[in-house]
């Protein structure tokens, strides 16, 4: 009878010893790689076209402050005048939802995302539902015109990016900028799992993350 306790003894420290010693220590790396294989993939999809502008406020003291500058931007080019259309509504809720992943609330000690909405004018619609949004009065968001030179920008960004990976254009897009001002991808601001993808590369190039 010893004999028989002894020997289950013996079985369930090896197997005890095998899962410590092998078994952990190879689900930790092939967890481990995983996660170094996701980033190394991530990474090679954030490549260089080119440098937004500045968004520049002034304020009453006569001071200057550029409120792009060491933040990650999500930009995009409503252009003059524009109407509440099912594309332009889409993306200013994804941008609340954004704001609510990303964005800076009281209280928080980081602060480097914003929503750089590019645009003159507007539509009553159009500036009703982006003023009522529940955002609508935090820091992340950033309304600029300068149509002429933001267009500039972010179109010929954008036809890089379309010859450089083979792309068809899409009709609504979004630009994704670096804390250095960089431009590293666009994506289809109609398409989910487009914007999905955004929001891994958004957490990827956030400091501190």
């Amino acid at each position: 009878m010893s004999e028989q306790v002894s020997a289950k003894r013996k079985v369930f420290i090896f197997t005890v010893l095998f899962l410590l010693l092998v078994v952990l220590p190879a689900g930790s790396w092939f967890y481990l790689q995983g996660g170094l294989n996701w980033r190394k993939n991530a990474q090679a999809e954030l490549q260089d076209y080119g440098k937004i502008r500045a968004a520049t406020i002034i304020y009453a003291d006569g001071t200057k402050e550029n409120m792009l500058k060491d933040k990650v931007c999500v930009l995009h080019l409503f252009g003059a005048n524009p109407d509440l259309t099912a594309a332009n509504k889409k993306i200013l809720d994804t941008g609340e939802r954004l704001f609510k992943q990303f964005g800076y609330k009281p209280g928080a000690m980081e602060d480097h995302f914003r929503m750089v909405m590019i645009a003159e004018g507007g539509t009553a619609e159009f500036k009703t539902h982006a003023q009522t949004l529940p955002s609508a009065d935090y820091v992340n968001w950033v309304w600029t015109g300068g149509l002429g030179s933001w267009s500039t920008i972010l179109v010929n960004a954008y036809d890089l990016y379309c010859q450089k990976n083979s792309i068809t254009p899409y009709e609504h897009y979004i630009a994704l900028a670096d804390t250095s001002g960089t431009i590293r991808r666009f994506y289809n601001a109609m398409d989910e799992k487009e914007l999905g993808r955004m929001v891994e590369h958004i957490a990827l190039l956030l400091p501190n993350q």
